[in-house]
């Protein structure tokens, strides 16, 4: 019946209008032209076939938020249609210079980040009212290798309601390193964690500075501090610290291993080694 799922989709998809496809994580601003001078039959076949599993894949995470509402037959069929995108990718090493930019979270099964993602579940109401939190985007931004090394950030924006711009109101960054191990895997090493970029609600300027009243330099003081507003920590994964605890050096220590099992220009699949699951991402910048 998977089978049968798995080829329904796809042909769904082969249908898709460029509306639809756009919808369903840009897959069609991101389709790169076929040049039949410089590909055989054989390999733009294969690129076709790839973008309709891409394409097939983004359509069966969306209105999941992310993960964290996947039933277990979804996250089945997910699965499914992951390994069949990563398939395009088996036994070749990736081009890690795609690796640099801004890439968008589109599906996790990870045990560290669905709690995050399960707090706008969590305080959803049934008088429809805002809980006390909501989660924007989730992104992780690479820098392409150089010596086989890189920066990687991962970044979550959230609110709270009516004090903070929706979903915007706020920026959590971990900051972490990486490095090459193989075609396929880079082990991280986590440095700092920074909450910053604070942007308040227009509700809440308006109580501390009232547009129809003269703004004093208190106010203005205030609301400048309010904006500029960075905390930075060190930050170390549990795996750095007990790394650490048998060297000596936590901050030289790998915080966690990434297979990296599909890379193209639009998207980007990830498996945590430690700690399990699954990331989709597809490509802002």
């Amino acid at each position: 019946r998977s089978s049968l799922h798995l080829r329904f989709i796809t042909m769904l998809c082969s249908l898709s209008q460029p509306a639809q496809l756009k919808r369903l994580g840009r897959c069609a601003r991101h389709q790169r032209p076929t040049v039949v001078h410089h590909a055989t039959a054989a390999e733009t076949a294969t690129s076709q076939d790839a973008q309709m599993a891409k394409c097939a894949l983004l359509e069966a995470v969306e209105n999941t938020n992310r993960g964290s509402r996947a039933s277990r037959a979804r996250r089945g069929e997910i699965e499914e249609l992951q390994v069949a995108v990563e398939s395009f990718q088996s036994g070749q090493d990736l081009d890690y210079e795609k690796l640099g930019g801004m890439w968008l979270l589109r599906y996790t099964t990870a045990a560290d980040v669905l709690p995050i993602l399960e707090a706008d579940v969590a305080f959803a109401n049934p008088l429809g009212l805002p809980g006390p939190v909501s989660i924007g985007n989730i992104y992780q931004r690479f820098t392409s290798p150089v010596d086989g090394a890189g920066k990687v950030d991962n970044v979550i924006r959230f609110s709270v309601p009516y004090l903070l711009e929706d979903r915007e109101g706020v920026t959590v960054t971990v900051e972490a390193s990486y490095e090459v191990r193989s075609g396929h895997r880079i082990a991280l090493t986590f440095d700092a964690a920074q909450v910053g970029d604070v942007k308040i609600s227009e509700g809440l300027e308006a109580v501390i500075a009232p547009a129809l009243l003269p703004r004093t330099p208190l106010q203005g003081l205030l609301l400048q501090s309010i904006k500029q507003f960075t905390l930075r920590l060190p930050f170390r994964s549990a795996a750095q610290v007990a790394a650490g605890l048998a060297t000596g050096n936590s901050r030289q220590a790998a915080g966690g291993s990434y297979q990296l099992t599909y890379l193209d220009e639009d998207m980007l699949i990830g498996r945590a080694v430690a700690l399990g699951g699954t990331f989709v991402f597809t490509r802002e910048a």
